[in-house]
């Protein structure tokens, strides 16, 4: 499946006029990685450090409330940590706001930010705050420790695909209303802790968060790894809002908002990854494997065609 286009040209576009020479240099010596594409850059020996931004009538309308948005904000930050094999630490935050202040609206978003920095740990240590002509905009900055950063480009032929949780519920609560996809459209749980503990228990080769669905996201670390996968539609296992919709594989595979993991492990680490699973409460399911290609890395579902993207940054949901 294509990549979104626009999307890919803004980031293409923003790398390609780096300086040059800073372009493959440290900074003072303690940016270590510079990887565009992965969940997080790299700084120093053991942190990273990722953004995430959320804008209204394009991240989240009426359906999320308040507190709501302030959970989801720090959600999927600490999602693109975990995805790191990293640990959550301190965040700033952004937040650009509408005249008159709506100081109800700042409360609450305040209180559901609060349980989120309470539910990873995340000390919130400074931010700035504007007002704007235009939509509420919330933008939030967060740093996380790891004794090794875990990208989404080391997956190898003969690896094994896994995913975490059980994907496209968030797409029938977007799509279809149903209770239980609005309720992980409006507080997603990353599996942060597990995405830490893995790196840790577990020789994983790649591994990133599904926030662009699994069509999307698989394809940029076959690209990043520079192999190709095959993905076993059946072995995605189906959540409870599924069962209402006409089409689930469309919603699993096309959507986003998961926030789950995706990583590549040898074969020999599957009872370790499972034991691992275990212990955090975590579902995990092999749903394909990494073979070698030569040309164009791609992800495949089987013989299929991959479903039609739901959701474009710049065209809406479909």
């Amino acid at each position: 499946m294509n990549d979104d286009p626009d999307e890919a040209f803004i980031i293409e576009t923003l790398l390609s006029h780096r300086p040059e020479k800073l372009a493959k240099t440290a900074v003072r010596g303690t940016v270590t990685q510079f990887a565009p594409g992965d969940d997080a850059a790299a700084v120093g020996a053991s942190e990273v450090v990722t953004v995430d931004t959320m804008v209204q009538h394009i991240h989240f309308d009426d359906r999320l409330s308040a507190q709501d948005v302030g959970w989801k904000l720090v959600a999927v930050n600490a999602s693109d940590i975990g995805a790191m094999g990293a640990k959550p630490t301190w965040a700033v935050l952004s937040l650009s706001l509408p005249n008159p202040l709506d100081r109800s609206w700042v409360t609450q978003f305040s209180e559901g930010m609060g349980e989120a920095l309470k539910q990873w740990d995340i000390h919130l240590v400074g931010g700035d705050t504007t007002g704007s002509p235009g939509p509420i905009t919330a933008s939030m900055t967060l740093a996380g420790h790891t004794s090794q950063p875990v990208c989404r480009s080391g997956a190898r032929s003969g690896d094994f695909l896994w995913v975490t949780g059980r994907l496209g519920e968030a797409a029938s609560g977007f799509l279809y209303g149903t209770k239980s996809g609005l309720s992980a459209l409006r507080r997603p749980c990353p599996p942060v802790a597990f995405g830490a503990a893995l790196a840790k228990s577990v020789h994983v080769h790649a591994m990133m968060d599904i926030s662009d669905g699994l069509a999307r996201d698989l394809g940029r670390m076959c690209r990043a790894s520079k192999v190709s996968a095959v993905v076993d539609p059946s072995a995605l296992l189906p959540g409870p809002g599924l069962l209402e919709v006409a089409d689930p594989l469309a919603a699993q595979v096309a959507f986003g908002e998961d926030y789950q993991l995706l990583f590549a492990a040898a074969p020999e680490d599957t009872a370790k990854i499972q034991q691992t699973a275990a212990q955090h409460r975590i579902e995990v399911q092999p749903i394909g494997h990494f073979l070698s290609s030569r040309g164009q890395h791609t992800a495949r579902l089987m013989d299929m065609p991959w479903p039609a993207p739901a959701f474009s940054h710049f065209q809406g949901a479909s």
